[in-house]
């Protein structure tokens, strides 16, 4: 059997004519008057079949050009490296040019020492590494935030360059990480987009069939994005681009919400939503209450740990602002139905209060938060959390002969949501929020109608509790819906509160 021949045999590649990756060719290689890279982060954003990989690639075999120059090429998992990430960066490199290629170690080194690595970012934690010239990541949409987070140190010592080809997916952090800061002329940021037509390829008769035959069998919404590359909010998204409302970026917005920020006074009451999981990752999240409301600070997101592995990732989540003093929570929110975790979790000390675990209240309650700008998250502590929340999407409901089912969620990357959630239910009640007072009482006649109706019932619910009802049913016809729950099998305690769940 004939060897294989790695590179490319003739050392030509041809691109055809495409004027927004000719322009992102040209950003990569200008160069400030000092002789720096004029752009240190650039992002082309193209439709399905855009060729968005190929010139990834031409711009892998320009650096790996300089001697001993240190890169890598990055994708979502190994398969996408080895199908379509490898093959292309191989069809854009002389066969002349290649000194050595493990197969072993997925590393690529030329006659000129210049060196290529190819890395999975399925797990962020693996994107630490040696200090790099450049590194590109491909589908960058498909990775998390944090694995880009996690690489960034690596290519500050030697001013390196990134790069990023991606289809749109919605308003998602790549949006706001790349695209917003180019188009507003943040100074090393550059992004362009184009679509699937773009594509010199389907300049043709047969290849606007193509993508025409596209349009209408897909839905309008899904082609726009994988098509026309535009960044789209889809119907089915559960909170979609109103999560933006709850990010909490610089440090004059963080302490506007928290006055004594960078520190947090680790005094301030404290609440943690738990979904913990064998056969997939356990969540939890931590959140602090201010005057304005409440704060997810901190994440926590494991998978394939025996349960005191994750209790300690949880004191360490306590412990990341206060060391001397972690925040100690006044309720630990777990799903109502996880008895066995909890029981695992209290031979650790963490006391887990059953949460209503409906997925719809739980979303309506979430909604209700983001809705009255009374929930807040640390955008930069909490990136997973912010990328699953904007990709929390509704399933399709609606049977092949157009009968409708129970509504229900896409169950993937929803572990961290779930946690927020079971946080809400189990956790604090929602903020007066500052209307008009007329009579000593809260009025909540400015609200909408399905916060009015679940802030009404708390309130009703609390009275009861301090033996204050006063017959009063506002919102409601009676008083009887709005009595509380008391549920052995969820632990309730009569002089905790916040174990009570409402349906």
């Amino acid at each position: 059997m004939a060897k294989e021949v790695r590179g490319n045999p003739t050392g030509r590649v041809e691109l055809l004519d495409n004027p927004n990756q000719t322009a992102f060719l040209a950003a990569l290689d200008q160069k400030t008057a000092s002789g720096r890279h004029a752009f240190h982060r650039l992002a082309l954003f193209a439709g399905r079949r855009g060729g968005k990989t190929r010139i990834g690639a031409v711009a892998t075999a320009k650096k790996m050009r300089v001697p001993k120059s240190w890169g890598w090429v990055c994708a979502p998992t190994y398969p996408d490296l080895h199908d379509f990430v490898i093959p292309e960066v191989f069809a854009t490199i002389p066969h002349a040019w290649i000194g050595n290629w493990s197969e072993q170690h997925y590393e690529l080194e030329l006659k000129n020492y210049a060196k290529c690595q190819f890395r999975s970012l399925e797990d962020p934690d693996k994107a630490r590494g040696p200090g790099l010239n450049w590194a590109w990541i491909d589908e960058t949409r498909k990775v998390a935030e944090l694995a880009w987070k996690t690489m960034l140190p690596a290519l500050t010592d030697k001013g390196g360059q990134a790069w990023f080809t991606t289809s749109p997916n919605g308003f998602d952090w790549c949006y706001e990480s790349f695209w917003v800061p180019a188009k507003t002329n943040v100074p090393g940021y550059w992004a362009v987009k184009y679509r699937t037509a773009d594509n010199p390829i389907f300049q043709t008769a047969d290849g606007r069939a193509e993508i025409e035959d596209a349009r209408r069998s897909m839905d309008p919404l899904f082609f726009q994005q994988e098509f026309e590359a535009d960044f789209v909010t889809f119907t089915g998204a559960i909170y979609g681009i109103t999560v933006n409302n709850t990010l909490l970026r610089t440090d004059a917005e963080i302490a506007a919400v928290i006055p004594e920020w960078p520190l947090i006074d680790p005094t301030r009451e404290s609440y943690a939503g738990l979904d913990p999981g064998a056969d997939h990752p356990f969540a939890g999240l931590l959140a602090i209450v201010v005057p304005r409301g409440l704060v997810v600070i901190g994440e926590y997101l494991e998978r394939n740990k025996p349960i005191g592995e994750h209790v300690n990732g949880l004191h360490a989540l306590l412990a990341s602002f206060n060391p001397a003093r972690p925040f100690a929570p006044t309720v630990w929110a777990i799903d109502r139905s996880q008895k066995q975790f909890s029981i695992e979790l209290a031979q650790h000390r963490i006391y887990a209060t059953a949460a209503e675990n409906n997925v719809e209240n739980g979303i309506r309650r979430t909604q209700s938060w983001i809705h009255t700008g009374q929930l807040f998250i640390l955008a930069d502590r909490c990136p997973r959390l912010v990328e699953q929340l904007r990709g929390y999407r509704w399933a399709d409901n609606t049977k092949p002969d157009g009968q409708a089912l129970k509504e229900r969620v896409i169950k993937r990357n929803d572990d961290l949501p779930d946690a927020l959630r079971y946080l809400l239910m189990a956790g604090p009640s929602l903020p007066d929020v500052e209307v008009q007072a007329t009579d000593g009482h809260r009025d909540t006649r400015a609200l909408p109608g399905d916060v009015r109706w679940q802030v009404e019932r708390m309130m009703r619910c609390d009275k009861k509790l301090r033996g204050e009802d006063d017959g009063d049913s506002s919102f409601f016809g009676s008083d009887d819906e709005s009595t509380p729950l008391a549920d052995d099998s969820i632990g309730y305690d009569q002089d905790h509160p916040t174990a009570l769940f409402w349906a």
